[in-house]
Parts: structure tokens; sequence; C-alpha cells
């Protein structure tokens, strides 16, 4: 039986770094958590509200703002609704509401 090596993301960090674009408008939001340094490398993953086998994820990267450095997860587009967050770090899922045309932020630093 042939062993399978786990599969990773490769990507230069500075390629992050000069921010992100994000595509908000009639029926669209989008989300920006904030986070530590500790989960820098880390995915978290959003479902919608009621159907939390449907998810998608984003990698938490250090971006590039005005005053330096922040470590943020951005979902760049979401449809309007209640969503429910997961990551290892969570007792339980945190829900968001995403609002159309707006950019929802969680700090969670």
């Amino acid at each position: 039986m042939r062993k399978l090596a786990p599969v990773t993301e490769h990507y230069e960090e500075r390629s992050f770094e000069q921010g992100v674009m994000v595509d908000v408008g009639p029926g669209a939001g989008a989300l920006v958590i904030y986070t530590n340094d500790d989960l820098r490398g880390e995915e978290i993953e959003i479902s919608p509200k009621g159907d939390d086998a449907d998810r998608t994820h984003t990698d938490v990267l250090r971006r590039k703002i005005a005053a330096g450095y922040v470590n943020a997860a951005v979902f760049g587009s979401l449809a309007e609704g209640e969503y429910r967050l997961w990551n290892r770090t969570l007792r339980e899922p945190a829900e968001v509401r995403i609002v159309s045309s707006e950019v929802t932020e969680l700090d969670w630093r």
C-alpha cells in the first residue's frame, strides 16, 4: 500500500502583503477576520447557517496596511445572509451576518 504525503499549499508571503480585492454589491458582502500571529497560515472555514457541511475556507495571511501589518482572513464575496465560522481555536462555531454591499469585520485578536 502506497503512503500519500499530506497536501500543503505553498506561496510567497510577500505576494499577499499588497492588499486584497473584495466583490461587494447588491446581494453580496465580504468578511475580514483579524487574528493574532498564532493563526497565520491556518484556515478559517465558513458555512451558511443551517448547512454546516457546505464549507469553504480561506487562509489567515499577513496583510500590509497603512499602519504596518495585520494577520487577516478575507472572504472576498459572500451572499448576504447568516453564516457560521469554524476554526480549531473555537469551542463552537461563531456566527456572523453578511450584509449586502458591506465589508463585515471581526477582530479575533
